[in-house]
């Protein structure tokens, strides 16, 4: 009877938190052309690993984590925040926040497919069929689903920088981290440790490498201009409302409602970003942009339910 109550609550989380995501796609790409991807995702892992470090402290959630379980959140911190999230930001700088939401969603795939390889779970043919639908809706949004240049011109959220292909493998890699980051990280959170408490975890320890990164005469791992207040507040807003909010939006649902329609309801942001694109951009997504990602979510959802 609390599972059926809770339903349509954790129905509600999930889909704010793909909303929330998808909000944050738009929020981030000006932030990623001001201060270049790899700052960007200095200051959001920074940022959030605050904000997660304080919430875990403020519960007293930190006894729920194990030394052995704690260095494979360190590891999936590496993979899924400093390498992949770094490789989401480029992909976003180069590609628009409906491109890069689009690709990013193949992580469910890869996700299955590594399950497969090291955890020794099976792939049914649904989950193969929904792979399928996945990697369709992904070529469908991508190569078909611009707006002709002549029509109102080209907004800048759509416009490409770069070779597109660069683009499109940044964000295979981002989602390949942020599947592998999971897949390192499940027998931690298996074994008991909080969800938030692990994100503090993965989050603070992608911050510390990113500013081990900064320390480095590496060009590209500088800021492109300087902090200020307002751009402070844009990537304070950004960090929380993706990494921490969204985060714990979605635990609270997988904690209340069914698992797999929970993960297919979240997995929604390549639809609810098109809505919102339409909003701020005043151009309508075309007819191939809507099937791409309403595939993409339908093979998400096939994937994780059945």
């Amino acid at each position: 009877m609390t599972t059926i109550s809770n339903l349509p609550l954790a129905e509600m989380a999930a889909l704010t938190a793909a909303a929330l995501w998808a909000l944050t796609g738009l929020i981030t790409q000006p932030i990623v052309h001001h201060f270049g991807a790899t700052a960007t995702n200095r200051y959001r892992s920074t940022m959030a690993g605050v904000t997660l470090i304080v919430i875990t402290t403020l519960f007293g959630l930190w006894h729920t984590l194990s030394w052995s379980g704690m260095w494979l959140l360190v590891l999936s911190g590496f993979i899924g925040i400093f390498i992949g999230d770094t490789a989401l930001m480029q992909a976003l700088k180069r590609m628009g926040p409906r491109r890069n939401a689009v690709v990013f969603a193949t992580n469910a795939p890869i996700a299955a497919g590594m399950g497969y390889i090291w955890l020794g779970e099976t792939l049914s043919p649904s989950t193969l069929l929904g792979c399928a639908l996945v990697i369709a809706g992904v070529m469908i949004a991508i190569w078909w689903g611009n707006r002709p240049k002549s029509v109102d011109g080209e907004h800048s959220m759509e416009r490409v920088s770069g070779r597109l292909w660069v683009g499109v493998g940044l964000g295979l890699l981002a989602a390949t981290g942020q599947a592998g980051g999971a897949i390192v990280a499940k027998p931690a959170l298996l074994d008991g440790a909080d969800p938030i408490a692990a994100s503090a975890i993965r989050v603070g320890f992608a911050a510390v490498c990113m500013w081990g990164l900064h320390t480095l005469p590496i060009s590209w791992s500088k800021a492109k201009n300087p902090m200020t207040r307002p751009w402070a507040m844009r990537s304070f807003i950004s960090a929380n409302l993706g990494l921490v909010i969204g985060m714990t939006l979605l635990v609270y649902a997988l904690k209340g409602g069914d698992v797999g329609l929970v993960t297919t309801l979240s997995a929604t942001s390549p639809i609810l970003i098109l809505p919102l694109l339409w909003i701020i951009t005043g151009q309508r997504p075309n007819a191939y942009a809507w099937l791409g990602s309403f595939s993409v979510a339908i093979g998400c959802g096939i994937i994780f339910m059945l």
